[in-house]
Order: C-alpha cells, then structure tokens, then sequence
C-alpha cells in the first residue's frame, strides 16, 4: 500500500528508527556498518530521527557503550535525520563531560542533536559511579538542569579541588558551545506516572516503551503529562511523547510471524538475563527456570499480539493512526532485534510510504 504522504502524515506520529541490539561478541565490527547503512537508508526515506541508547557490560546492547561516540558517526554519514540518544544514562556520568560531548556532535550534525536522559536501572552499570546508584532519580534532574544551563552558555562552580578549611572553587564554561541554543531533552521511563508527570512541568520531553506498561496505562500516562504541562502555564498541545515499538514491516502479519517469533525470543531471552542481577537469589532452579521459560513465552506473544509494529504498510497504518489517537507524537521503531539486515530495510520501505 502506498499511502498518500498528506493523508497519513497527518494522521499518524513522526516515525524514527531505534537500534538496540543484542550482539554476539565476533560481530560487532559487521554490526556497525549495518548500523552506518540503516541510517543513511533512514536519513534518504525521510525518517524524523535514529536513536541509539547506552548500554555497559552485557550483549544486550553491548555495541553501543556511549550513545555520543555513535551519534557523532551516524552525524557525519547522514545529511538531515535528527541524532537521538535513547538514552543518556545521566547518573554515571560528570554533566560537564555530558555537556561536552553532545556539543560536539550537535556541531558535527549542524544542530540535529537530541538527548534523552535516564535515571539507569541496571545496578552493574553503576561499577562506573557508585556512589549515585541510590539517589540516582534526583542525580538525574539536579545534573540534567546543570547540563541544560550548561548548554545555555552559563558556567558552572565546582569545588572538587577545594581542602577542608582551603576553598578552592573552579568556574567553568564547557566547549565547544552547542549548535542548538537549547538542544532537545527527553525523560526515559517506563511506567512511572511521576516521571511522566515531572517531564511536563520541567517542560521536556518523554521517550517510554511497552516493556511495564499496557497501552491502557500509557493513554493515562499520556494525559498526566499533558496536564502537568498544562498546570505549569505550558501549552498542554505542547512537548513530544515518543514511544519505543519493536517494528518489522512489508508482509502481513500473520506471514511475518513464524520469522518474528524466533527473533523476538532470543532478544527478550537475552534481555532477561541482563534483568537477573536485580532479582532475589534463587532458592529453588527448577522452579524459577519453569517460571522464566513460561514468562519469556508471555512475553514473545504479548509483543506479538499486541506491543509491536508488525504488518503490511495497511496494518501497520492502522496501528499507528490508533497510537496517534492515544496521545502518542513519534514511534521509534526498534528494528534490529534479530531479524536479517534485508528485512531491516524492507521495514523501512514499507514504513516510509506512509511519511
């Protein structure tokens, strides 16, 4: 199906690309290049963004360890499509670093830069800076704001150099200043009602996914956000909700299944060992594998039936028009989630025709 541009660009979200893969270690090198290859087919199709998340010692998104170091490759191998991080673990890094970086690459894209910020959940991550891992939500905003004046121009004191009884303060002002005078903030979360709700008064944006939320739970979400917006003078029509969807588009769905399902397992398999470091210790293994083996197929069919951009352009329209509806304003599409490079780019074939 070839939608007509007028009619399904105004009925639908902007639509991006998200790349999150789980990579065994031999492929890495054939990844990015896939990776460099899927943007510059994003960024010739008219795609709004790609994002890219940071990720630390596990395949589960092993490949991208510093969304920064990626975005400045992705800003130079492509002309227009915006530069996301998905997202900044913000907690395990110095804001001035932070700062730093993305005004480099919002530089290096000539002001295509974004970021979405994460308080972070996987407490291995947290080897980098331990200290912040039990306040790692207020970490978030009180670095976010310094990074958000940072990039504004503005200096920031610090007195780390300083010894007891002998204060020491250091000014600084980062460099290079940012292309953007106020580069794009997003709030990652899941299904926190607060977080929705304080990204709207702060006035920022919001990037979520259907990992811990149901649809049902994300329109309530939606209009928290919308409503604190509207609670703090903002324009409540204002501000961007961008939903994360595993997406894999050009046949129907129901043919596109028996490929879908074998992919779908081994990235949610891979994901869940990447969770099992949160979870009590284990008392009884046979009753905890039975009980992983049976969530694991849950899981496989929730994203299936329900959680994930599957289809024909028609079906996949559908969808879409209903997440526009929702109070959804972008759906980036997860497309590498083990499925061949060709259907990758069939994916984004077919989903361009409705742009």
């Amino acid at each position: 199906m070839n939608a007509s541009p007028n009619l399904a660009g105004d009925a639908i979200p902007q639509l991006s690309v998200f790349c999150f893969s789980d990579v065994a270690r031999d492929s890495f090198a054939e990844k990015y290049e896939q990776l460099l290859s899927t943007a510059r087919l994003a960024d010739t199709l008219g795609f709004h963004a790609i994002w890219t998340p940071e990720r630390h010692f596990h395949t589960f998104g092993g490949m991208f360890p510093n969304p920064s170091v990626v975005s400045a490759a992705l800003a130079v191998t492509t002309q227009r499509i915006a530069i996301r991080a998905g997202s900044v673990v913000l907690p395990l890094h110095d804001p001035l670093r932070v700062a730093e970086e993305w005004a480099l690459v919002d530089n290096l894209s000539h002001g295509r830069a974004g970021v979405a910020f994460a308080a972070g959940w996987q407490r291995n991550d947290f080897v980098l800076m331990a200290q912040n891992y039990r306040e790692r939500q207020e970490i978030l905003f009180s670095s976010l704001e310094q990074i958000r004046a940072l990039w504004r121009g503005e200096s920031a004191t610090r007195h780390e150099l300083s010894f007891p009884g002998h204060p020491e303060p250091v000014t600084l002002q980062t460099w290079p200043p940012a292309y953007q005078a106020d580069i794009p903030v997003w709030v990652t979360t899941g299904s926190n009602p607060l977080l929705f709700s304080e990204a709207g008064k702060r006035g920022l944006n919001v990037l979520t996914h259907l990992i811990s939320q149901t649809h049902e739970q994300l329109q309530e979400n939606c209009a928290r956000y919308r409503l604190a917006r509207h609670a703090a003078g903002l324009d409540p029509a204002g501000g961007k909700v961008t939903l994360m969807m595993h997406s894999q588009a050009g046949e129907a769905r129901e043919s596109l299944l028996p490929r879908l399902r074998p992919a779908m397992t081994g990235y949610l398999r891979a994901f869940m060992q990447l969770s099992e470091n949160l979870n009590a210790p284990v008392l009884d293994r046979e009753k905890a594998e039975k009980k992983k083996a049976y969530a694991l197929k849950w899981g496989v069919e929730k994203y299936l039936d329900h959680y994930g951009l599957f289809g024909s352009a028609a079906e996949c329209l559908e969808q879409l028009q209903q997440l526009k509806r929702e109070g959804i304003d972008e759906v980036a599409g997860l497309i590498d989630f083990g499925m061949p490079q060709e259907s990758v780019e069939t994916t984004l074939r077919t989903l361009a025709t409705l742009l």
